[in-house]
């Protein structure tokens, strides 16, 4: 599998979030009719007395049964925003899956040349046992040890986050991709820092969301609050980060 069909796999989940979230945010603002739910009661072979609510979303209806425990009020955008924050962890960690992919599908290639050899290429360390390993394997006819210190960098790589500006810069060093940046806004048609800069908002914010619940700080007491977050917005994040990955893919 190619390390962009590892990319889109990650945004087609987070799309859907998104599309869920739009689906099931309750959208009504009146009660619902009490000729119409006992209508539809009747039409479901429901009991008469069950108490049932509605909820009314963008191309969506659902209808909450007692059994449910739920009510309708909690399908307002308190509630449902939540989707739209796994969205946007789910596209920051697509994003980061990628660049651990690129990394490792292009390692091998990279210690083909010992001239050209990265700084960073060569920080990389790796576990006596697993030098051991691929030194006995080299000894074996038809061997192909190169597969074994592939595999043993991906498991160093995992321990790393490729998410803001100076992770991917860094990350992908290693395999040799220098003027990331330049090659990138030449791509999206803007400059260097514009891209460097809304890359570690994204990060920044997906930081927020997971490690502290996006809860707005406070310096002193405050009602617990989270910070805003919209359909429009993590939508515009989703689209950003596939052109900056198109970028990339453009630009290696």
């Amino acid at each position: 599998m190619k390390p962009i069909d590892v990319f889109n796999h990650g945004r087609s989940r987070a799309e859907h979030l998104l599309k869920l979230a739009e689906l099931l945010t309750n959208t009504r603002e009146r009660k619902m009719r009490k000729d119409w739910a006992e209508d539809f009661k009747k039409f479901m072979h429901w009991k008469k007395a069950e108490q049932i609510e509605r909820v009314d979303g963008t191309g969506a209806i659902l209808i909450l049964r007692e059994s449910s425990q739920l009510k309708a009020k909690t399908f307002g955008d308190e509630f449902t925003s939540e989707l739209l924050r796994a969205a946007h962890v789910t596209i920051v960690a697509a994003l980061d899956r990628y660049c651990h992919e690129l990394i490792a599908s292009r390692f091998i290639a990279s210690l083909k040349s010992t001239r050209n050899l990265s700084a960073e290429l060569r920080k990389i360390e790796l576990p006596i046992e697993e030098v051991h390993k691929a030194v006995m394997h080299a000894k074996k006819p038809k061997s192909r040890p190169l597969i074994l210190v592939r595999a043993s960098v991906q498991e160093l790589l995992y321990k790393k986050t490729f998410q803001n500006s100076r992770e991917i810069e860094s990350g992908l060093l290693i395999i040799g991709v220098r003027r990331l940046w330049t090659g990138c806004a030449t791509h999206m048609g803007c400059t260097a820092d514009d891209i460097t800069t809304r890359l570690n908002k994204v990060a920044s914010r997906r930081n927020k969301i997971v490690h502290e619940g996006d809860l707005v700080r406070h310096k002193k007491g405050g009602k617990l609050r989270q910070a805003k977050i919209s359909p429009k917005q993590v939508a515009k994040e989703i689209i950003w980060v596939g052109e900056f990955v198109d970028a990339i893919e453009h630009s290696i």
